[in-house]
């Protein structure tokens, strides 16, 4: 019988702040907020699935009205926001895990904010065919508003209760913009060179670091979440050593802890390592193992496809944590089982009716239990496919 004792060790933060276990509740937008503000359907859907995480993290929150990538994003652009944000960080701190409120800014993709009669800015103004609206250059002042607008999001991340926030530097949005050579074509001290093609994470992070200071609250978490590279075809707008050196530089700044996003096309449990998608090209090094070595004994996260315990098992074989969605959605109790022994009661299939069953906000389900199976999906029982949450 497999021994998941590892899972449940607990994980030192950065800052010394000391989380239960190994797991992470994946940030997962759940299209459900009403104009950015919280709904009773989303509180009711998070306080079972943070119930026995070690970190539960929301889905990307958005720091300004430009920011908006999709309907329904959660927002923490607004001090009218900070009420239901509290609701939301009693709910997934009540039983036992730091609560974090990620924070982002969709830059390009703002097609949300677009919808509601924003201007939509980027680094450079370029032609983004997949677009269909005008996307601005960003002036310097813009710049200074949207680095402003990441400080004041945390403050009212502190105000509502949260435990930390993370920012969402990946996945494309802007601070990922400014980082890549593809869609930064800037000539000023935000583009241009790698050092300054960093300069704009880095002065989020700056700010936001500040922010925590300010406060006074030496046990508020930061953590940071990257795209270890953004490869096209022939196109690179940055690769892995690139990534490396804006996290070293970030790591030297002050994070509690790294999260790796990646894009997993097998599960774990395929190897006794994690598959081919988490190694980086070229070494027999994943992922963890080659940012490991610029953060010292930080912790890192890793997840995507975990399904099963030996999915978590063999994710934590690399990196000190594991973040979990599309499962916690499937199965709130996915860690309590774990812990309890009782794997094989693990449900890892769905329908339609078990996810209304499960809890999750009405339009979650309908966004995302595409009936088709189309796109990039996980399939499961009676053809309802969830995409890739995490």
């Amino acid at each position: 019988m497999t021994n998941y004792n590892k899972l449940f060790e607990p994980i030192t933060l950065g800052n010394g702040v000391q989380v239960r276990n190994r797991f992470m509740l994946a940030p997962m937008c759940d299209d459900s907020a009403d104009h950015g503000q919280v709904i009773n359907q989303q509180v009711t859907y998070m306080e079972p699935r943070a119930n026995y995480v070690g970190i539960a993290d929301t889905g990307y929150a958005y720091v300004n009205d430009s920011g908006i990538q999709v309907d329904g994003q959660l927002s923490a652009a607004h001090d009218s926001d900070i009420p239901g944000l509290t609701k939301l960080a009693k709910v997934m701190k009540k039983g036992g895990a730091k609560a974090i409120l990620q924070l982002s800014h969709a830059g390009r993709d703002s097609g949300a904010s677009n919808a509601n009669g924003e201007r939509v800015y980027a680094p450079s103004k370029m032609d983004f065919p997949w677009l269909n609206y005008e996307v601005d250059e960003m002036t310097e002042a813009d710049i200074e508003q949207v680095i402003s607008d990441f400080k004041t999001a945390t403050h009212r991340a502190i105000k509502a209760g949260f435990d930390g926030i993370e920012i969402h530097n990946c996945n494309h949005d802007l601070l990922q913009q400014f980082f890549s050579a593809i869609s930064n074509h800037r000539t000023d001290q935000w583009g241009g060179s790698l050092e300054k093609r960093m300069a704009f994470p880095l002065a989020v992070q700056k700010a936001v670091k500040e922010t925590i200071t300010e406060s006074g609250k030496h046990d508020f978490i930061f953590g940071w979440r990257i795209s270890p590279e953004e490869k096209h075809s022939n196109q690179v707008g940055y690769d892995v050593d690139n990534m490396l050196a804006q996290t070293k530089r970030v790591f030297d700044s002050g994070i509690d802890y790294l999260n790796i996003s990646l894009n997993l096309s097998a599960d774990y449990s395929n190897s006794s390592r994690p598959s081919y998608d988490v190694q980086v090209k070229g070494t027999t090094q994943s992922f963890p193992d080659y940012f490991q070595k610029v953060v010292g004994n930080l912790p890192i996260y890793i997840g995507s496809n975990v399904l099963t315990a030996n999915d978590a098992l063999a994710a934590v074989t690399d990196a000190a944590g594991v973040y979990v969605g599309r499962e916690l959605l499937m199965d709130p109790d996915f860690v309590k089982k774990i812990m309890d022994g009782n794997t094989e009661q693990i449900i890892n299939t769905t329908t339609i009716e078990h996810l209304e069953e499960a809890g999750l906000p009405t339009r979650f389900i309908e966004n995302y239990a595409d009936k088709n199976g189309a796109g990039r999906m996980v399939s499961y029982r009676n053809g309802i496919p969830l995409p890739g949450l995490d």
